[in-house]
């Protein structure tokens, strides 16, 4: 037993001592990617994107039902693995900006980890180093390591795939191969786009086994050989669609509308597709890899989705490399490896080609690749520089690291000197809004906050996400006659003029001062509630009860009648004024009710007949309830309507 102990030391000692080059690397890397990642994650960029804040919102909605599916709808419809990691951020952290940051940044660091260790497997130690520090300070990874979006991790699951994959190819052992039928099947659960690298990765597999079929053939030996490799591929196959399985299941149920995202952003499902001819679309399509190749390496695209755009997100001294890498692939030829990298480099874009928007995000699987690129001369070079004089040596090993050097410097001077005082992130990121909603967050959970703003809604993801539990209504239009005891009033800059008017009618709050971002009333918690409901929720629900009694009347009236009260199908008052309101007739059934914050004339009940259909319209304040599909002119002061019709 003791001697088992002593080998088993001995043999742990004799691989850290093997592999002590590598693990320094490893080390070194791990410590610049968490230095460029973790260095003010919440002020870089300032404030919070709303799909950052779905993230962080489907994270908080896993820590309380558990289970939500393989695929959600927020964020026009994203994959739920990233969403699963985040919840035991939030819980750690709580509601906040870091929490969910926090996880892209690790999963940042950990695909540069991943870059070195696949690459390392696939060509050498210096390329596989250099392309795991390029891509650690390169501002397309930099920038998605940085917000809480979920594709950061689509990367990663590439690289665990690819080390899998060649680490099979290499040892022909089957263990690995089912391992990377497992990491390909559990990335359909990072990002929409992933299907295309599943789709390139397919198109190299048959690649691989048409060469080992060739190979067979042409020496007459080892007839077997493509047999146990469509074995152990068919392995591969059927466990990533093992793994697969929850999201093609949900995928396949019509239902679920999976296809929901890709009509939203497809350009196959555009207008002009449909309607251009063949050269048309080939228009189309030659645009969209321009915009490609704009927001990739020339000037850049500004994307008021994701943030990017101000400059390309590929640096002029890495384009340069890269360039010159796509020749030194084919001068140091790796076979397979080299194949894979210029597939990936062909295929990838075609994410970004056929959408229609949100470019360096549906090609963001491609920056490993052009990472290794961009390395390829800087590890031939190193490789080259081993056989030369010990003085020659060191100077061109100084002259490499000055080139890496003032890629780093390139990238970095602009993502945290430039980038933060861009008008691409001013408007993207809601700074003010997050600063407002932080503020709301640290009021006692019973507060009922009225939100001022023209820009920005109180049922914001951004507000939603930060401030928990907090109720809160947009009061954007007018200000409530009389206020409840535990009211804040809150203004946004375009709204301070209004602060006034609050404090001259109810006086003896406090004023919370914002500076020019937010301004804040709050009111003596001991003034007693002006009208029912406790919560929107609750207003909400008296509506409902109160619609469903109005559906009874009216077809009272109408048994008596033979019609509905006929406002000649325009919108009117349920009852406010007598003389012209149609509803008014109801009166000879019941007593007509009143919306909980009374004032039937402007927060009340509204009606619309022919005589022979009717609809009732109400306010709609909370998530709780169904907002109605149509949205009357006359009502566009409230933000959402509840809607009864009939018969």
């Amino acid at each position: 037993m003791i001697l088992n102990w002593r080998l088993r030391i001995w043999g742990a000692l004799a691989w850290f001592s093997a592999h002590r080059i590598d693990l320094a690397i490893l080390v070194a890397l791990a410590a610049v990617a968490a230095s460029v990642r973790l260095t003010m994650l919440t002020e870089i960029p300032a404030g919070l994107h709303g799909d950052e804040a779905w993230t962080g919102i489907d994270a908080a909605r896993i820590l309380e039902e558990g289970w939500i599916g393989p695929y959600v709808r927020s964020a026009t419809g994203q994959p739920t693995g990233v969403l699963y990691l985040a919840a035991p951020f939030v819980q750690v952290f709580g509601e906040t900006v870091f929490a969910i940051r926090a996880l892209s940044a690790v999963l940042g660091i950990v695909t540069v980890l991943m870059a070195y260790v696949t690459f390392r497997v696939m060509f050498d130690r210096p390329t596989a180093a250099f392309a795991a520090i390029i891509l650690a300070v390169s501002l397309w990874h930099l920038h998605f390591s940085r917000i809480a979006f979920t594709l950061i991790s689509w990367p990663l699951m590439e690289l665990v795939t690819l080390l899998f994959i060649f680490l099979g190819l290499k040892t022909k052992r089957w263990p690995y191969f089912g391992l990377a039928g497992v990491a390909l099947g559990a990335g359909v659960y990072t990002y929409n786009a992933y299907s295309i690298f599943a789709a390139a990765l397919t198109v190299f597999l048959v690649l691989v086994f048409a060469g080992a079929v060739l190979t067979s053939r042409r020496r007459q030996q080892g007839r077997w050989e493509p047999v146990a490799l469509a074995g152990k591929l068919s392995l591969m196959a059927v466990l990533a669609i093992a793994v697969a399985a929850p999201l093609l299941f949900y995928a396949a149920d019509s239902d679920n509308d999976y296809l929901f995202h890709h009509k939203h952003v497809s350009l196959l499902e555009t207008e002009a597709w449909k309607t251009h001819s063949f050269s048309g679309r080939a228009d189309l399509l030659l645009d969209r890899a321009g915009d490609f190749i704009d927001a990739a390496f020339w000037s850049g695209v500004e994307d008021g989705a994701d943030g990017s755009g101000e400059t390309a997100m590929v640096d002029r001294v890495s384009l340069a490399l890269l360039l010159v890498g796509i020749v030194v692939l084919g001068w140091r030829w790796r076979g397979s490896a080299s194949i894979v990298v210029l597939l990936m480099i062909l295929i990838l874009p075609l994410g970004a080609v056929f959408t229609t928007g949100g470019t360096v995000r549906r090609s963001f699987g491609i920056v490993p690749f052009l990472a290794l690129l961009t390395a390829a001369p800087l590890g031939a070079a190193w490789s080259w520089a081993e056989r030369l004089s010990f003085h020659r040596r060191y100077a061109a090993y100084g002259a490499v690291a000055v080139v890496v050097g003032v890629i780093a410097f390139l990238n970095l001077s602009f993502y945290f000197d430039e980038f933060p005082e861009s008008d691409v992130a001013r408007e993207t990121f809601d700074q003010e809004l997050v600063e407002a909603a932080n503020f709301m967050a640290g009021l006692p959970d019973d507060q009922l906050v009225y939100f001022y703003s023209t820009g920005w809604s109180f049922n914001s993801e951004v507000v939603r996400y930060l401030t928990g539990v907090l109720q809160g209504e947009n009061r954007s239009t007018r200000i409530e006659p009389d206020p409840r005891s535990n009211v804040a009033y809150v203004f946004m800059q375009s709204d301070f003029g209004r602060i006034d008017e609050v404090v001259a009618k109810y006086p003896g709050g406090t004023r919370v001062d914002g500076g020019t971002v937010y301004q804040a009333y709050l009111l003596p918690r001991s003034q007693e509630p002006a009208f029912e409901g406790e919560i929107p929720r609750d207003r909400d629900g008296a509506r409902i009860r109160d619609l469903t009694e109005l559906q009874r009347v009216l077809e009272t009236y109408a048994l008596q009648e033979g019609v509905y009260p006929d406002t000649g199908s325009a919108l009117q008052a349920l009852c406010a004024v007598p003389q012209t309101d149609a509803g008014c007739a109801l009166l000879d059934v019941a007593e007509l009710p009143n919306d909980p914050l009374g004032d039937p004339s402007v927060n009340g009940y509204f009606y619309a007949s022919d005589g022979n259909t009717y609809t009732l319209y109400a306010r709609r304040e909370s998530l709780f309830f169904d907002s109605c599909d149509d949205h009357p002119v006359p009502l566009a002061n409230f933000e959402s309507l509840l809607c009864f019709r009939g018969p």
